[in-house]
């Protein structure tokens, strides 16, 4: 016998997900009035969801009743495993609709394929709320790990013990599994798992996760360019400045040397080169992949001055990148040691108001807080008051 369960993901949460729990309560709350009914069929055949007789009443009806304490748990445990997560990026009102369209779509979706043989009968569960909880899940935190547990009888000896895997890999698998299960339910063969609703919810969770996604990279990129005037108030203009020959050659030969160290696997003499360069060629070339590695080598050996300089370079090239917010955050880290508060405070006060989305929001905004004590901090969407 082989047993696996996940216990856990990687991402903790920032609020509390309210809607999250109060979904689960509803559920549960529901089940334990009804579920243990000797009139519980009669409640399924009245608020089930029947192809043959839709009605949009059983559409939300059906999706908080269960067929069984196994059938609810295993609903309720991925709800709570990856729908707070959900919650935590959407917040509560956004996550509470999606989960509302999510079941509504699911419900279309199986409507729309269920075989002929399963037209009569009524289906009940958030499995396909769920579903589009999962697909959400899978293109919002791809790479999360999940912790499984497994438990595995071999010849009378027992082997127990936790594994990780990465939620795009599982989530991935276990819609294949859905849709196979779903194109053979098809056939005269009734299944008495709904598939298609798990089909159709996951591909909505997908659609919106998506969209989701597009937006906030949209919203990223505005605010952003609304924040370039100050970013460049914290690095400088790019230098325009056209250098002599003798130091263009110069620049030229360091440049090489650069090269020729990385191609040694020499990263931490390349970066020296490279935070001493900086001084005589602001606008010294390297491959892109490097600048902020350098900059980041740079300030763990403690070459500050020069990893100060590396940033600057970095943020002002490269103020779209996906490491901009950390340069950002390494800058203002590197004021604070040095004493210097205001410019530590511009470049937390840029993540805050520029970077929404950036997973630094929090630590910029204690950083803030500490550096404007006893003063007050004010936050809320592009406003900033002290």
């Amino acid at each position: 016998m082989i047993f696996f369960w996940p216990i856990h993901d990687e991402f903790g949460v920032k609020r509390l997900p309210v809607v999250n729990y109060l979904i689960i309560c509803v559920n549960v709350f529901v089940f334990l009035l009804f579920g243990f009914s000797s009139s519980y069929q009669y409640i399924v055949d009245q608020y089930g969801l029947i192809p043959s007789k839709f009605s949009w009443l059983n559409v939300f009806t059906s999706m908080f009743l269960h067929g069984g304490l196994m059938h609810l748990v295993g609903n309720m445990w991925y709800l709570y495993l990856m729908g707070d997560n959900l919650e935590d990026r959407w917040g509560h009102f956004q996550y509470f609709i999606f989960y509302l369209i999510s079941g509504i779509l699911a419900a279309l979706f199986y409507v729309t394929f269920v075989p002929e043989s399963a037209r009569n009968i009524p289906s009940i569960g958030a499995s396909g709320a769920i579903s589009g909880v999962l697909g959400a899940y899978l293109i919002l935190f791809p790479k999360s790990r999940i912790t499984f547990w497994y438990y595995i009888f071999v010849f009378f000896r027992i082997y127990s013990g936790t594994f990780d895997i990465f939620a795009g890999f599982w989530i991935s698998m276990w819609f294949i599994q859905q849709l196979t299960g779903m194109f053979f339910s098809m056939g005269s063969t009734y299944s008495a798992i709904a598939f298609g609703a798990h089909v159709g919810g996951f591909l909505a969770g997908i659609g919106i996760g998506f969209l989701a996604k597009a937006y906030q990279k949209v919203r990223y990129i505005q605010n952003v360019y609304q924040g370039r005037t100050a970013l460049s108030a914290i690095t400088g203009e790019i230098s325009r400045k056209i250098l002599p020959f003798e130091q263009q050659v110069d620049q030229y030969n360091t440049e090489k040397e650069i090269d020729r160290l990385l191609n040694d696997k020499n990263e931490r003499e390349a970066a020296v080169l490279y935070g001493k360069a900086l001084k005589n060629y602001p606008e010294v070339f390297i491959k892109p992949s490097n600048e902020y590695k350098f900059a980041e080598i740079l300030y763990s050996i403690g070459f500050i001055d020069e990893a100060i300089d590396a940033f600057k370079r970095f943020i002002r090239k490269n103020p779209f990148s996906q490491f901009t917010d950390n340069a950002l955050y390494n800058l203002g880290q590197i004021y604070l040691q040095k004493g210097e508060n205001e410019k530590a405070k511009e470049c937390f006060r840029q993540i805050v108001l520029f970077y929404l989305y950036s997973e630094l929001q929090d630590a910029a905004r204690y950083n803030l807080a500490n550096i404007l004590k006893p003063e007050s901090v004010f936050v809320e969407n592009k406003n900033f008051r002290v």
